[in-house]
């Protein structure tokens, strides 16, 4: 059961596609990170709903929202730091996904939090999938380190920058806002927990 406030965005809005990459071994750790049992998305319920809006305004324009985080246990957070002290290293997910940084690096350039909002049921990484279910291109796969994510990196092509500007409009539109290194990741503006950190499991 999960805690008052706290909802399944499956069960709330159940055309939400849920990718859940942390409850999978696709994510730059290489495998299934701690507290996530199964692969489901659990929200805080303000903001569960206000996603469940921008979803109905985006399957107007022909897309899907599709979930790769949202609320995130603090002992996830801790794995993170546990993988980033591993000394050895995984040349193929370093190249899909850090090719230019150390792992440490990962946490001085702020692409991973010692603490993070998703704790606080406050943050959600996402895109848009067509009709078909397939991710719009938006320049860089879901957690690519790089500059290339950041949302208004110039380098990349018109069409991707098109297609972020489509996904920071609806949410933006519906009270959250972006983090400027990370094209997939928002936050709502008025939180639900303000300064409260959660650990319980996704199960």
């Amino acid at each position: 059961m999960l805690p008052d406030g706290f909802v399944s965005l499956s069960q709330l809005c159940p055309t939400i596609v849920i990718g859940a990459n942390y409850a999978t071994s696709d994510n730059f750790t290489g495998g299934v990170v701690s507290g996530y049992q199964r692969v489901e998305s659990v929200f805080s319920k303000v903001g569960a709903e206000k996603l469940c809006a921008i979803q109905a305004e985006a399957n107007s324009l022909g897309y899907s929202l599709k979930i790769f985080d949202a609320y995130r246990p603090v002992k996830a957070v801790q794995h993170f730091q546990d993988w980033a002290r591993i000394p050895t290293e995984d040349a193929t997910i370093k190249e899909r996904y850090y090719p230019t940084l150390t792992k440490a690096q990962l946490f001085e350039q702020g692409y991973i939090a010692q603490r993070s909002s998703h704790s606080r049921g406050s943050a959600v990484d996402l895109t848009l999938v067509d009709a078909r279910g397939n991710e719009l291109d938006m320049g860089t796969i879901f957690d690519f380190f790089h500059e290339t994510s950041h949302t208004m990196n110039s380098t990349i092509t018109e069409e991707q920058k098109r297609n972020r500007a489509i996904l920071k409009s609806l949410m933006t539109k519906h009270g959250f806002k972006n983090f400027a290194q990370e094209w997939w990741h928002y936050s709502l503006v008025v939180e639900a927990f303000p300064g409260q950190y959660f650990d319980f499991n996704i199960e």
